[in-house]
């Protein structure tokens, strides 16, 4: 069942938290090529990766559908994800950067709530020399159940000191924006990268760069 979405963002904004994976960097070609590598001479289509982006799961898919197992998964798919982030030269997507920095000027806190390991989320925001902008990162896999239950939003905001309600979320993935609309942030829904599902209705906003964030959300 979907949740509406609130009809305008919170009167005073308390925190940022972003997803990563196409919203702060576009990495989702990353994790395509990675995954390729891992089922090699296998292949995977496009629109069937598309269905695990933002939530969990896809270890025990690519277990049972392929001849791998779910250690074999764990052991190789680090190293060759961290293989294509240096083969990538990962820049930030357009306007994080600017966005980021005017959000950090109104003393509003940032995180990164991301469905990727730790190891992973920190190794794709230094290789985008993002890492200095975010005082708090949180995973799926810290908080408990995978996106698109809330529980790695909610545990952001615990981590940050701030309420849900006080909070808004920069999504692109259909399960991330259920996930962020669950635990009762206001979501924001970006297009810009390379696999972007049509608009949510539990978005409150849709942007096509965050070029098009508008700063008056941020209130004050």
């Amino acid at each position: 069942m979907s949740v509406a979405a609130a009809p305008r963002p919170p009167a005073d904004v308390e925190a940022v938290v972003f997803d990563l994976d196409g919203v702060l960097v576009d990495t989702e070609p990353v994790h395509l090529a990675a995954t390729r590598a891992l089922i090699a001479p296998a292949e995977l289509a496009d629109d069937v990766y598309e269905q695990f982006i933002g939530t969990g799961g896809f270890e025990q898919w690519l277990a049972a559908t392929y001849e791998i197992t779910i250690e074999q998964i764990r052991e190789r798919y680090s190293g060759l994800v961290r293989d294509e982030l240096a083969r990538a030269d990962l820049r930030p997507l357009d306007g994080v950067v600017e966005l980021l920095e005017a959000i950090g000027e109104r003393g509003i806190a940032l995180a990164v709530a991301s469905q990727s390991s730790r190891r992973t989320v920190e190794t794709t925001l230094g290789t985008a020399w993002l890492d200095r902008y975010f005082s708090v990162i949180t995973t799926a896999g810290e908080a408990g159940r995978d996106k698109p239950a809330p529980d790695v939003y909610l545990l952001a905001a615990e981590r940050l000191g701030v309420t849900p309600a006080a909070g808004i979320a920069v999504e692109d993935s259909v399960h991330g924006i259920a996930s962020a609309s669950a635990a009762g942030l206001w979501v924001v829904q970006s297009t810009q990268a390379s696999f972007t599902p049509p608009p949510q209705s539990q978005a409150g906003a849709v942007v096509g760069s965050l070029r098009e964030f508008d700063l008056g959300w941020l209130g004050g």
